[in-house]
């Protein structure tokens, strides 16, 4: 039998952050192998989060990611806000989002068996986090979009933004996603991308607002509701919450970049 010192114990537990009686003992089990002891310890943890998955997951937080090639967005599921707001619940959040952005994995299952930069696959991450959180935890949806990205996740946690662009929007970026993160109405980046449904019923409205007006004045009125209406809606034409004379678009292009592609994930939300 391998002799299990402090400094075995010490380095294994910096490996995992686990407790340092669980270390040792695995170190016991493994007759001193690191490795081995790091399976021990995966599959402990794995059979119990299995036991654990019936649990209710009903908090979370939303992991955020961004690079000059993409953006991506991760939420993630937790039993209470407790762990939701845990420095090491945070931290695989992201890491799942940057794992999703450099694959361009969107399906959770297939995901889990991704790599990491640090060698490990998704679905170890998830084990190595449960044997420290000891909460059903897991990934309940992923998105990403391409392009020099920007991303901002509220303070909560529970709401995140991402944008794209043509070229790095920097700080800049990261504030129109504070923007989008706090804004509820909107319907889509540009007005082609608004639900027709919705125009067709605003414009119809418009128009009855508008009634009895003389016929070459009336198409002016109708526009204008309109362009008001977009302007609540359409991420492009809203005023800039950080400052209301600029619209999005005007920001954007004032830092040197047009954005080409935006999400916004909320923890419970159904997109």
């Amino acid at each position: 039998m391998a002799e299990i010192t402090a400094q075995m114990v010490q380095n294994l537990r910096a490996k995992t952050d686990l407790a340092m009686m669980d270390c040792k003992k695995a170190l016991v089990e493994s007759n001193g192998d690191e490795a081995k002891a790091l399976e021990l310890l995966r599959k402990k943890f794995a059979d119990k989060m299995s036991d654990r998955a019936d649990k209710e997951a009903a908090n979370g937080r939303i992991g955020v990611y961004a690079d000059d090639k993409a953006a991506a967005m991760s939420e993630m599921r937790c039993e209470t806000d407790f762990v939701g707001g845990n420095d090491t619940f945070k931290a695989l959040a992201d890491t799942v989002a940057q794992v999703c952005a450099r694959t361009g994995v969107l399906d959770v299952e297939q995901l889990k068996g991704s790599k990491g930069s640090d060698g490990r696959v998704v679905q170890d991450m998830l084990v190595d986090a449960f044997g420290k959180l000891k909460e059903n935890i897991g990934i309940k949806r992923l998105t990403r979009i391409e392009g020099a990205g920007a991303c901002y996740v509220h303070h909560n946690g529970k709401v995140g933004a991402i944008i794209a662009c043509d070229k790095s929007p920097g700080e800049a970026g990261r504030q129109i996603c504070m923007h989008i993160a706090s804004t509820m109405n909107i319907a889509g980046l540009t007005r082609e991308d608004v639900d027709p449904a919705q125009v067709a019923e605003a414009k119809t409205k418009a128009a009855g607002e508008a009634k009895g007006k003389p016929p070459q004045i009336l198409e002016k009125i109708v526009a204008g509701k309109m362009d008001r209406w977009y302007g609540e809606r359409v991420l492009l034409e809203q005023p800039f919450v950080m400052d209301d004379k600029k619209t999005i678009q005007q920001f954007a292009k004032e830092n040197g970049f047009v954005i080409k592609a935006y999400a916004k994930f909320e923890v419970g939300g159904l997109k």
